[in-house]
């Protein structure tokens, strides 16, 4: 996406970078991941439904177990490093069920046509793996300069994380820092998130400084991808 950055990032599913419409084959080939991601997550849902936090019934206490409580950072770090890898398959609600759908529709195979599978994975996994790291570290921070205070105490161990919705961000961040007006992009972003908040209110201000955090790295992995793509278009062409 370097060579040719477009104005803005996202492509029909039956697209190809270019905007030009592709083979059902080919347009299935080329977005596996996100194919699989959302057949995986499909599949989880139908089977266990939602989680939440109490773990009140049987497919609650399975979704709990999987999910990421960032006390086991301390408490049992063999789980919380095992929930990095599980806790992205979960959701806690329809809302956040539905955002992920959308973001994996939208950006996530737009990503995969315009940065390739490859990178659409590095950019989702490594994002929503520190991410997680930096969260986790800013709550035991906070919790034990000021463990008074109920909003670290319970963002560390009254509630659970899950689902993608971070590492999706971060691919977000990608896209929109490689396009002809990444500022644009980002403010665009910024007015989403504002209406999550606050306005819409569907997330916590724990998972708003997860997705703040997650396109911020995103938006710099991109730039930092543009930088290696432009260097080696130059080498070829010298």
């Amino acid at each position: 996406m370097s060579v040719n950055r477009p104005v803005w990032p996202m492509v029909w599913p039956w697209q190809d970078g270019k905007g030009k419409t592709m083979h059902w084959r080919d347009a299935l080939n080329s977005r596996r991941f996100s194919i699989s991601y959302l057949l995986i997550i499909g599949t989880l849902f139908a089977m266990f439904g939602l989680g939440s936090r109490h773990c009140a019934t049987p497919s609650e206490a399975i979704i709990c177990d999987f999910t990421l409580w960032p006390h086991n950072l301390i408490d049992a770090p063999h789980l919380y490093v095992v929930s990095l890898f599980t806790s992205i398959w979960f959701h806690n609600s329809p809302d956040h069920i539905l955002l992920v759908i959308v973001l994996i529709v939208i950006f996530l195979q737009s990503a995969e046509v315009r940065i390739g599978t490859k990178r659409a994975m590095i950019a989702l996994f490594s994002v929503q793996f520190l991410v997680a790291l930096i969260i986790t570290i800013y709550l035991h921070a906070g919790h034990h300069l000021n463990p008074e205070d109920g909003w670290f105490d319970f963002g560390l161990s009254g509630r659970n994380y899950m689902g993608g919705s971070v590492g999706l961000f971060g691919v977000l961040g990608v896209l929109f820092s490689q396009i002809k007006r990444p500022v644009a992009g980002a403010l665009f972003y910024s007015g989403f998130e504002y209406w999550n908040a606050f306005i819409y209110q569907g997330a916590s201000m724990y998972v708003v400084m997860g997705h703040v955090t997650a396109f911020t790295l995103g938006f710099l992995l991109g730039q930092y991808w543009l930088q290696l793509d432009n260097e080696s278009v130059t080498d070829e062409l010298n």
